[in-house]
């Protein structure tokens, strides 16, 4: 299955891919940040990652943690000290996304914070950002990581709960494809342990009893071999149109419609793909969320994202709680999948207040519990408030932050993340190789 997925990217990268020479020259970052192993972790280091082969410093954005190469942009992970090539030529006048802007121009960067989490939890020493678990209402520090195998097999989409001491459920999450599953007791309040993990696939239950936080060493829970069902993607974005992102949006239309003929491609062969396109603004706009449901017809959504422009808005935040709220309650999600992703583009916070506080946490409670996995997409102009508001949206549900940088030229200034070394991607390639090894991870 493997290498018809990696065929069919290649080819549809020729037809579907960027015609035209980047803007700009990705090759490092405006500033990388520290490497995970210095001290400080405030943004502001620069120098090799901690095992010193110039690869991601464990936070490849598959996952696959300690990874120094994957496919995509550069072979040398890190900040890659060469431009990524363009996705291809097209065959004939016609591109992806509007016509008169080629995909594979916009540039990114991403980072899994749950593969360096050391990393993370020292960011709050920090007094610039010691104060952004209180801020947003998180307390990420209890972490339990699970990893649920049969026979050193990753078992996909098992039902992963944590029980607290007095028989509630204290979260609740879904095995991925690498059998990795990531609880969190007091996440958004006090819970009581010893805790108890417990793991449901194919009818059968395991259990770990006297549980405590320890991200240091996984739990491990082995399960009888599960059947093995066809491989399947929930594919979703959700996307700001504000006015604040006319600068990048028609790239990022072209971007996404990219990733999605690309997806479909893959998924001819490989797995059954379905996908949802979304808008949001803000409340007094023309719309607050503009949802449409899963399809598998991929002209449609195709249809709805070209018809999208940027207006409205007005301050700075949006309405985020009110659209990752939409996109996870209102929405048909498989019962059983191998894979469901949630895109989250945009460039500006949730409004900050309790009512949006509790809309936004519950709907991250209920992402996580359905074992869909948010991928913020972070555009230009954003603040640190915006980009720990969307890691911590990332981590908690096992996904990844990503976002723009200013290595292609293209619309207004990109904040540098305070994250250690990464690979300057171009954003579609990102997005499919993310996609990819979510369905079809590579070995390690």
């Amino acid at each position: 299955m493997r290498s018809r997925l990696v065929f069919f990217v290649a080819f549809f990268a020729l037809v579907l891919g960027g015609c035209g020479d980047m803007v700009g020259t990705p090759g490092s970052s405006t500033e990388p940040g520290p490497t995970p192993s210095t001290a400080g972790r405030d943004g502001t280091g620069v120098g090799a990652p901690s095992d010193g082969t110039g690869g991601y410093a464990g936070s490849d954005p598959s996952g696959s943690a300690g990874s120094s190469s994957s496919s995509g942009g550069t072979a040398d992970a890190g900040v890659s000290t060469d431009p990524p090539s363009p996705a291809g030529g097209c065959l004939d006048t016609a591109c992806a996304g509007p016509e008169t802007i080629p995909a594979g121009q916009l540039t990114a960067g991403a980072w899994r914070d749950l593969d360096d989490w050391s990393f993370w939890l020292g960011l709050f020493d920090s007094d610039l950002y010691a104060g952004m678990h209180e801020y947003w209402g998180y307390d990420t520090t209890s972490r339990i990581p699970v990893r649920v195998t049969s026979a050193g097999v990753p078992v996909i989409d098992a039902r992963v709960s944590l029980i607290d001491a007095d028989g509630a459920v204290a979260w609740e999450a879904h095995s991925d494809s690498r059998g990795r599953a990531e609880l969190f007791a007091s996440l958004f309040e006090p819970q009581t342990g010893p805790f108890t993990v417990r793991v449901k696939a194919d009818g059968v239950t395991r259990e770990v009893a006297d549980v405590s936080p320890a991200w240091m060493t996984p739990i491990a829970v082995e399960m009888p071999a599960p059947s093995a069902p066809p491989a399947s993607l929930d594919l979703m974005f959700m996307i700001d149109t504000t006015g604040s992102m006319g600068d990048e949006i028609e790239y990022i239309k072209s971007e996404l419609g990219d990733v999605i003929a690309r997806s479909q491609a893959e998924a001819t062969q490989d797995f059954d793909l379905r996908v949802s396109m979304n808008f949001y603004k803000d409340i007094g706009d023309t719309y607050v969320v503009d949802p449409h449901p899963f399809t598998t017809h991929v002209s449609d959504v195709v249809t709805q994202l070209a018809a999208e422009h940027a207006s409205g808005g007005g301050d700075f935040p949006e309405a985020v709680d009110q659209a990752v709220a939409s996109a996870i309650n209102d929405h048909a999600w498989r019962e059983n999948a191998t894979a469901r992703l949630l895109f989250l583009v945009l460039d500006a916070p949730p409004h900050h207040d309790a009512d949006v506080m509790a809309r936004l946490q519950a709907a991250n409670r209920a992402a996580a519990a359905l074992g869909v996995k948010i991928i913020p997409v972070v555009a230009s102009g954003i603040d640190k408030e915006t980009e720990f508001a969307m890691r911590f949206l990332a981590l908690t549900t096992n996904g990844t932050y990503t976002f723009l940088t200013n290595n292609s030229g293209i619309g207004g200034d990109h904040l540098a993340p305070s994250i250690g070394r990464y690979k300057v991607w171009f954003l579609n390639d990102l997005l499919v190789h993310i996609i990819t090894e979510e369905v079809a991870p590579t070995e390690g």
